[in-house]
Order: C-alpha cells, then sequence, then structure tokens
C-alpha cells in the first residue's frame, strides 16, 4: 500500500518552512537544475516572505540569479509520516545585510555572499501511509500554483 498525499494549506507550509532551518536551493547551471543544502532563515514583511542565506561568491549558488526554488521536507519512517514544502521565487544578491538575521551557516569558511529568494508561492504536501511490503514509499508530486 503507498502513501496518502494531502495537500498542506498555506498556514501549515509556512510553519514547516520556518521549523526547519536547512533545506535545498535549486538552481540552473549550464541549463542543468543543481539542488545545494544550504542553511535558511524565513523573513516576513506583511504578506511577502523571504528566504535568505549566505554562500561563497564563487559557488554555482553564489553567482546564480534569476527564478530558483527551495525545497524543505522531513520524513519520519518510524511513524510514516512526512511533508514537502516548495518555495518558489526569483533569487537575488543581497546590496546590504545590515538588517538581516544570521543564517548561521553549518560551513562558515567563505561564507560572505547574502542572497534573498523573493517568493512568489508556496505549496506543500503531507504524507500518510501505512506499512508494505515494499516498505515506505511515497509519491513526490509538486502542487500546482
Amino acid at each position: 500500500m503507498g502513501a496518502t498525499q494531502f495537500e498542506a494549506p498555506h498556514w501549515e507550509c509556512l510553519e514547516w518552512l520556518q521549523s526547519e532551518t536547512v533545506g535545498r536551493l535549486c538552481v540552473l547551471d549550464h541549463e542543468f537544475p543543481l539542488a545545494f543544502p544550504l542553511n535558511y532563515k524565513v523573513m516576513q514583511d506583511g504578506d511577502e516572505y523571504r528566504i535568505i542565506f549566505r554562500t561563497v561568491p564563487h559557488s554555482a549558488a553564489g553567482r546564480y540569479s534569476g527564478p530558483a526554488s527551495l525545497e524543505v521536507d522531513q520524513i519520519d519512517t518510524s511513524r510514516l509520516h512526512a511533508w514537502s514544502v516548495i518555495v518558489r521565487g526569483e533569487l537575488h544578491d543581497v546590496v546590504d545585510p545590515a538588517d538581516l538575521p544570521e543564517t548561521s551557516p553549518l560551513v562558515t569558511e567563505g561564507r560572505k555572499r547574502w542572497k534573498v529568494l523573493q517568493v512568489s508561492s508556496i505549496s506543500g504536501r503531507r504524507f500518510t501511509s501505512t506499512t508494505a511490503r515494499e516498505g515506505f514509499s511515497v509519491d513526490w508530486q509538486p502542487a500546482t500554483s
């Protein structure tokens, strides 16, 4: 038996996103999608959200500006439960990081470039399952927004 998928409401997606500090930033590099784990912080200004992080200036993420996404998820195989949030938006350099909160990257050396993902959409899914002979499996399908 497979997992049952439930679309998560916006407020729950935000709670999940704010409960974690590590996600995978997805960008295009030479026309190929790449995903990089990174530490991030969520900033809110009214109804608008931004994801901020620090990176090495010469890295693919540090050099990139344009459409990007962030995926954050949690999988608990012991409870047969999982959730996933995908944030889409435009990635830009931060000109003045003075008022930004510390993002506490796991690797700090060379992380001098501040980036911001200006959020255009947030979607999420929750998965529940029962034990199957093949083990725990889910079908990760992005929600349309």
